[in-house]
C-alpha cells in the first residue's frame, strides 16, 4: 500500500511555508514580520498579502487596519494557512468584509507516479528569448479559450515570468510542432509545480499527465527530496493529482480579498 505521508513531511511543511514567509529579493518578493503575522509585497499582479497568524477573533479588525495602512490603495489579500485557525476566524473575516475566494492545497508525491500520459509530446525549456510563446500558450490554457490574448495581457504575463525565472523553470509542450501546454516549477532540492495547463483544443489527450511525468522524471533524476504540486481545494485537478500519487498535504491556505470597493 502507498504511504499517506512523505518521509520528510515535517521538514517539507516548514520549508514550504518559509517560501511565503521569507523575502526572496531575486524575484522582487519582500516580507515583513508583524505582531499579527506576515505582510508580503510583490512586484507581481498579486499585490499585498497578509498571512494572518492570530487565533483571537477580537484582534482581527485591528490587524487588518494596520496591514491595510501599509498598502498603497488599502486592497489586500489575506491568507489563513491553518485549518483550525480558519475555522476560528472565518466568520469574523466575513463580517469584516473579507470575501473568501478559494482554498489552495500543496500536495507531495509519495511513491511512484501512477500515470505517464501522452508519449508523442516534445518538451522545451523556455528562456527569456522565447517567453512570448510560453506566455501565449499559458494564457489560452488558463483562460479556457483559444483566442489570441491581447498585447497588454501578453506583456503583463511575460513581465511576471521574466522576474520569476531567477527561481523557476518553464516548460513548453509541443504536439507535431504546435504549442499545446505549459508548466512551471520552482527548482531546487524541493520542487513545487505551480502552473500546468493545456490548450482547450488539445485536452483529454493525456497532455497534462505527460507534462507531470516529464517534470517528475527530471526531478527524480536530479536527486531532489520532494515533488509538490498545488491545486484548488476542492477541485477536479486535485482529485487527478491525488490519483496519480500526490497524496500528502504539505501546505494549505484559504484566501480572502479585502478591497475598498
Amino acid at each position: 500500500m502507498r504511504p499517506e505521508r512523505h518521509a520528510h513531511h515535517n521538514e517539507l511543511a516548514t520549508e514550504l511555508r518559509g517560501w511565503f514567509t521569507n523575502s526572496a529579493p531575486e524575484i522582487d518578493y519582500f516580507v515583513t514580520r508583524h505582531w499579527f503575522g506576515y505582510l508580503a509585497n510583490s512586484a507581481g499582479p498579486a499585490g499585498p498579502r497578509l498571512i494572518l497568524e492570530l487565533d483571537e477573533p477580537s484582534q482581527v479588525a485591528r490587524a487588518l487596519d494596520e496591514a491595510r495602512s501599509q498598502c498603497a490603495n488599502g486592497d489586500i489579500t489575506i491568507w489563513i494557512d491553518d485549518h483550525s485557525r480558519h475555522q476560528i476566524l472565518d466568520g469574523t473575516l466575513r463580517d469584516l468584509g473579507c470575501r473568501p475566494i478559494k482554498a489552495t492545497t500543496h500536495i507531495a508525491l509519495v511513491g511512484k507516479l501512477m500515470s505517464a500520459g501522452a508519449t508523442d509530446l516534445v518538451f522545451e525549456t523556455t528562456g527569456r528569448d522565447d517567453l512570448e510563446i510560453w506566455a501565449d500558450t499559458k494564457i489560452r490554457a488558463f483562460d479556457n479559450t483559444d483566442a489570441v490574448p491581447s498585447a497588454e495581457r501578453l506583456n503583463a504575463e511575460i513581465a511576471v515570468r521574466s522576474t520569476e525565472l531567477a527561481l523557476s523553470r518553464l516548460t513548453l509542450a509541443r504536439l507535431d510542432g504546435e504549442p499545446v501546454g505549459v508548466s512551471a516549477f520552482y527548482a531546487g532540492s524541493d520542487q513545487l509545480l505551480f502552473n500546468v495547463g493545456t490548450r482547450v483544443p488539445f485536452r483529454h489527450r493525456g497532455v497534462a499527465q505527460a507534462m507531470l511525468s516529464h517534470w517528475v522524471n527530471g526531478g527524480l533524476a536530479s536527486g531532489c527530496r520532494s515533488l509538490i504540486i498545488n491545486a484548488d481545494d476542492p477541485g477536479a485537478p486535485q482529485m487527478l493529482y491525488r490519483h496519480m500519487g500526490f497524496v500528502d498535504e504539505i501546505y494549505w491556505y484559504q484566501r480572502y480579498e479585502l478591497t475598498n470597493s
